[in-house]
């Protein structure tokens, strides 16, 4: 059975006329992919920032979450968040994914915008269940991750799809449609 972490990204982003850009971190983003992580029972989830003030944010954030009163009153929440880690880089992750598992990792990047050549869901989720691999599924913000970071990619997962022409979900939805998707019991695409 293959591994799947969960990656939510900031720095090399591009806004909504191309440039490069490191987007801001929305806190809300922090509690709901990882509680969707954890109810799809991924290897791991990283956010990761290169902004010392918001990093130390997150940080505390998490902590109040993990620790003492915040622990105590929503332990559900609690255990989500144990499984998350907030770094500075995609290159710390790689390195920690290598360091906790021995592997390294196949990147998934994804993307709202059509085009390339993209692997799909029902692909991903049969080599979920078949191979022994480790998966790192790249969350971009902001209009999308840009060509560095996609250029890094192993693989570039197929965009989420809805019956009209508006395609901008949040980045925490889109987790959540992807998490379903890719690890639900049952196949539902």
């Amino acid at each position: 059975m293959g591994q799947l972490a969960v990656a939510l990204l900031h720095e090399g982003m591009v806004d909504k006329r191309g440039n490069s850009v490191t987007t801001s971190l929305t806190l809300i983003d922090l509690h709901d992919i990882s509680r969707s992580a954890k109810t799809y029972d991924l290897f791991h989830t990283y956010v990761a920032h290169p902004s010392p003030a918001l990093h130390e944010l997150a940080s505390r954030l998490t902590s109040h979450w993990q620790e003492g009163g915040g622990a105590e009153y929503n332990p559900d929440r609690k255990a989500a968040l144990d499984n998350m880690s907030t770094v500075r880089s995609f290159d710390e992750i790689l390195t920690d994914l290598k360091e906790r598992t021995g592997k390294t990792a196949q990147l998934v990047a994804t993307s709202a915008k059509p085009g390339g050549d993209r692997l799909s869901f029902r692909t991903l989720r049969e080599w979920l269940h078949t191979d022994d691999n480790l998966y790192l599924l790249m969350l971009g913000t902001g209009w999308g991750m840009g060509d560095a970071l996609l250029d890094r990619a192993d693989h570039f997962l197929d965009p989420i799809d809805g019956p009209g022409p508006y395609n901008h979900l949040s980045v925490r939805s889109a987790c959540a449609i992807m998490l379903d998707r890719l690890c639900a019991p049952t196949e539902r695409n």
